[in-house]
């Protein structure tokens, strides 16, 4: 395993990609110091679109994947009753759709329970993952890659389970609102 940092190196890898990159969050909570006024905001009023400057390079480096005819893929295993931050992740993922990602929700009930407790990770093209690292507060830093077929096998195994059982964003969004 390699380790690579945040920022441009993992930016690199996922420009990499050739046909998929997906990626698996398990957790009911992030930190990440980019979206730290975005999310504070939203807090003091739901109302406030989430998106903004902060997320532009994430949405730029999407719609040019997407662009390249690589599918840019998100399942959330989420809790429900929701957190404050899956409510927030789920006003902004109206910007992660809109600029092309396909994004869907699993309810952590519905999900097996291997999956709904497996490592963050990101799946380029079913040949390498990269599993989330984060440090001792909790930001995530980058990523534990590996190319080892036993490890690429077991998050494809997982990958498939999660993207079958689990929910487009539109449709999980009028779902929870019902």
């Amino acid at each position: 395993m390699r380790l690579i940092l945040a920022g441009e190196s993992f930016d690199q890898m996922i420009d990499q990609a050739q046909h998929r990159a997906f990626h698996l969050e398990t957790e009911d909570q992030y930190l990440a110091a980019a979206e730290a006024d975005s999310l504070r905001a939203w807090l003091a009023d739901p109302r406030t679109d989430p998106g903004g400057d902060w997320f532009a390079p994430w949405a730029a480096q999407v719609r040019a994947t997407v662009a390249r005819r690589v599918a840019v893929q998100r399942v959330r295993i989420v809790s429900e009753p929701h957190t404050d931050y899956t409510r927030y992740l789920l006003a902004l993922a109206e910007h992660n759709r809109a600029a092309g990602e396909q994004i869907r929700y699993l309810p952590r009930a519905r999900a097996d329970p291997r999956d709904a407790v497996a490592e963050d990770f990101w799946m380029l093209d079913d040949a390498t993952v990269a599993y989330s690292v984060f440090d001792g507060a909790g930001y995530w830093i980058g990523a534990a890659v590996t190319e080892d077929p036993v490890l690429v096998g077991t998050a494809a195994d997982i990958r498939d389970r999660v993207w079958s059982k689990s929910i487009p964003y539109g449709d999980y969004v009028i779902r929870w609102q019902e």
